[in-house]
This record gives structure tokens, C-alpha cells and sequence, in this order.
């Protein structure tokens, strides 16, 4: 996950005396900076976007192999074949630990992006 600086968290709104302005020297590299910190929002938020889509596709892949191995250990059952059970029953419950593994980041990833969006519409609002 990309992390940020919190740099714009600290700059206050009326930072300015009341009667004074700030000169144009000083508000061009505000403004670019405040443009690069928007673009690295919206970038960390779209790094995160894929980061999620891939571990949905490796979490709906493994929870697709515990269920065939369920149906493996069902056949080895009806066969009777005590040790295609038991290697069934262990990549089975393999395959189910680690998708819970996964669920676990994946959901931390939608926290993750839903914090960059609340931040990114927060910092775009403040224009």
C-alpha cells in the first residue's frame, strides 16, 4: 500500500495575516505542490485499485480449489480411499487458509482506498 505525506494536513486556511496577501512568488509553488500532492492521491488510490483486483482474483481462485478439493474428498470417500482423503482434506483446508488470508487484505485494501477518496475529495473541496 502506498503511503503518503501528510504535509497539507497541517497548512491552515487563514495562514495569512488579515491584511496582507500573499505575494505571487510564493502561491505558484503552493499550487504546484498542492496539484502533486492531488495527483499522488489520485494515483495511490488507482495503485490500490489494482492491488485489490488481484488479490480478489487469487482469493476467488483459492476459494474455486477448495471447493474441488471438497469434491475430491467426496469421490475418495465414496472410494474409500483413506489417504486421497486425508491429502484432499490437507490442500483443502490449505486453500481455505490462505483465501481467508487474502479476504483479510483485500479487505484492508477497501479500507485503505476508501481513506484515500474521503482525503482526495476532502483536499479537492478545499480549492
Amino acid at each position: 500500500m502506498v503511503e503518503l505525506n501528510h504535509f497539507f494536513t497541517q497548512v491552515k486556511s487563514h495562514s495569512y495575516p488579515q491584511n496582507q496577501q500573499p505575494d505571487d512568488k510564493n502561491v505558484k509553488p503552493l499550487a504546484d505542490t498542492w496539484n502533486c500532492y492531488l495527483q499522488s492521491l489520485q494515483e495511490a488510490i488507482a495503485e490500490s485499485n489494482t492491488a485489490k483486483q488481484i488479490v480478489e482474483k487469487d482469493y476467488d481462485r483459492l476459494q474455486a480449489l477448495a471447493i474441488a478439493w471438497e469434491k475430491q474428498i467426496e469421490i475418495a470417500s465414496i472410494n474409500s480411499s483413506e489417504d486421497k482423503v486425508r491429502q484432499a482434506l490437507v490442500y483443502k483446508q490449505n486453500c481455505t487458509t490462505r483465501a481467508r488470508e487474502l479476504k483479510t487484505l483485500l479487505e484492508r485494501h477497501l479500507i485503505h482506498i476508501s481513506t484515500l477518496q474521503t482525503r482526495l475529495a476532502y483536499w479537492q473541496n478545499q480549492l
